[in-house]
């Protein structure tokens, strides 16, 4: 498990954040439907890969699934679902007001101006970019909050508390390099809320949904400048 955490750290850091600077480099330069779909695609399939690949070697291991946050956050069925009615409309409350702030509405602005070349222009990357906000809703939440921390928590790394937070957001920031400096910035902020979202509820059903919603708010209500 520890060599395969390390060769996943260095793919996460090393390889993966240029894998997606090559696709979003033409993507800018051409702004085509066809090579949105592209991206979109790679998105996918490369983050539901990792995250298969990631589930079969825990599986193959002693590790236990429950500690990557694949559980739920109450055994109990109804308090459950109350927790997540209330986080859902929580969320949806937030994003409302937050919509309304001027302060918000500037940060929104330069965040699709940085990447709007993301934003979807017909039907079919429309489709697309649903799937995608999907996939990295799940994938990158088993990725980066559920595996990565949980492997950074054991030796030699023994990362705890806001240090072990704080040095997965990084990680998670770093995977956005294609968003350049600032997308680097905000993305980390993005990772470390979820991250703790994720430790205060001991699952991850509620920073995948969260991240879900973030995602599909991005690609589908924001209109470009």
């Amino acid at each position: 498990m520890i060599i395969f955490g390390v060769l996943v750290l260095i793919f996460l850091i090393g390889v993966y954040p240029f894998l997606d600077k090559k696709y979003t480099t033409k993507l800018e330069a051409t702004l085509a439907e066809a090579d949105r779909i592209t991206y979109f695609k790679y998105v996918i399939y490369s983050e539901w890969a990792i995250t298969f690949l990631i589930l079969a070697v825990v599986y193959l291991t002693s590790a236990n699934m429950a500690q990557l946050g694949l559980k739920l956050p109450s055994e109990n069925s109804v308090q459950f679902l109350g927790m997540l009615s209330g986080f859902l409309v929580g969320v949806l409350v937030v994003m409302f007001v937050l919509s309304r702030i001027p302060y918000y509405q500037k940060y929104q602005k330069m965040q699709t101006n940085n990447v709007s070349y993301l934003l979807p222009t017909g039907k079919l990357d429309k489709r697309y970019a649903i799937f995608t906000a999907i996939t990295a809703g799940i994938c990158e939440e088993i990725i980066y909050r559920g595996f990565l921390l949980h492997f950074l928590s054991l030796s030699p790394f023994s990362l705890e508390g806001n240090v072990l937070l704080i040095t997965g957001a990084v990680i998670f920031g770093i995977a956005h390099y294609y968003q350049g400096w600032k997308g680097v910035v905000l993305t980390s902020l993005v990772g470390f809320a979820l991250s703790r979202v994720y430790f205060e509820t001991g699952s991850l059903v509620f920073p995948i949904l969260l991240h879900i919603l973030i995602d599909l708010r991005f690609m589908l209500f924001v209109k470009k400048e």
